[in-house]
């Protein structure tokens, strides 16, 4: 065989090779899912057939309701509702997957990353908040447990603030500044944030990971959520943009809430994280069925020795025997969940619009009496 004839099978071969090649990587590309698509689906299955189906609109929609709610049993959906739009400009209709700001209901999930550190043998519940930051009034005092239920005295008055930033060091200052430590109320319940951005910057210290990067290792990641981002950045996934209801002589307006990064920055380990309710309900289920945390660190967080004496435990409450619950207000968002304490019975709601209509049911009264009901309070 010539050198010329071998030379035309190696070039022939390395063409066909080629073409192999662009063909096989061209299916995989028609195969996939278009980014946008792989957000388009709720965290947890929905039953196919269910009693409840409607309920949730039955109860929700003579509030004006806008927003995503779940019921859910044995860990699946079994009625949802959504009503009114992710963004009064875009007309675009809120829907299972869209993510809102979840405000408070965020220290359940800050209080399952300090359990994670707990398991870890990182830190104790016993050890004190001077142990890792020094500077605030009584950290001598205050132990890591008491931070989790409310019971350190520890209080905040409301700030304001502007900018396009709180870097972790001014605004640890300005906790060392404004922090106030009561001794009347050491050991009694009263319910301030502060507790739990104090958590967070003892999460960063002894991990020397940022909040936001331990959150996404434990939960994000590790739970596969599509619909959860940060205030900071909510590219890439479907948000809804927060109102307020608001008063103008005879009519009542909505009012876009636009806080500035400064203020969603303070909200650290409290307030500013968006969240699809399935994609919410999936993390807590997790966290107190005992898959995250194990049986006997689930048990100590949510059913303490004192459990009796104190009304909230990890970011919520937790004296009812059916259910524990959590509520959150701000920046034009109310959300509500309401959970067993095995995790597979719960109603989620998410909403946009904050504050009441005149002549109309608020949500929160609308919340409770489902509550009740689906419970079984009372019976």
């Amino acid at each position: 065989m010539s050198r010329k004839l071998i030379n035309k099978l190696i070039v022939g071969g390395l063409i066909i090779l080629a073409l192999v090649l662009i063909w096989g990587q061209a299916s995989v590309y028609l195969r996939r899912p278009a980014n946008t698509e792989k957000h388009s689906y709720p965290a947890i299955t929905q039953a196919a057939h269910s009693a409840e189906k409607g309920r949730l609109r039955r109860a929700l929609s003579p509030t004006g309701f806008s927003g995503s709610a779940i019921l859910v049993e044995n860990n699946q959906i079994v009625d949802s509702y959504t009503a009114g739009v992710e963004d009064n400009e875009s007309g675009k209709n809120n829907r299972l997957t869209t993510a809102y700001e979840i405000d408070s209901l965020q220290k359940s999930l800050t209080a399952g990353l300090v359990m994670t550190l707990v398991n870890r043998h990182e830190i104790a519940l016993t050890d004190h908040l001077n142990q890792y930051i020094t500077g605030i009034p009584g950290s001598a005092e205050v132990t890591i447990r008491q931070l989790l239920d409310m019971t350190s005295g520890l209080s905040l008055p409301k700030l304001s603030y502007k900018g396009d930033s709180l870097p972790r060091t001014q605004y640890l200052k300005i906790l060392r500044r404004n922090v106030k430590f009561q001794p009347q109320k050491y050991g009694k319940w009263n319910y301030q944030p502060v507790n739990y951005v104090l958590l967070s910057m003892i999460l960063e210290k002894v991990t020397g990971d940022n909040y936001q990067q331990l959150f996404a290792e434990r939960y994000t990641g590790k739970l596969k959520l599509q619909q959860t981002v940060f205030a900071t950045d909510t590219t890439g996934i479907d948000v809804a943009r927060g109102y307020r209801l608001k008063k103008q002589g005879n009519m009542v307006k909505q009012v876009l809430q636009q806080p500035n990064m400064a203020t969603v920055e303070s909200e650290l380990g409290t307030g500013q994280v968006y969240m699809s309710a399935p994609d919410y309900y999936k993390v807590l289920s997790k966290l107190l069925n005992g898959d995250l945390l194990g049986k006997q660190t689930t048990q100590s967080l949510y059913r303490p020795i004192n459990f009796a004496q104190v009304r909230y435990h990890g970011g919520l409450y937790t004296e009812k025997q059916s259910f524990y619950g959590a509520n959150g207000y701000g920046y034009g968002f109310e959300d509500h969940v309401r959970i067993s304490p095995d995790g597979k019975k719960a109603f989620v709601v998410f909403s946009n619009l904050q504050g009441n209509r005149s002549k109309q049911p608020s949500l929160r009264q609308v919340v409770d009496k489902l509550t009740n009901q689906y419970f079984n309070v009372g019976k």
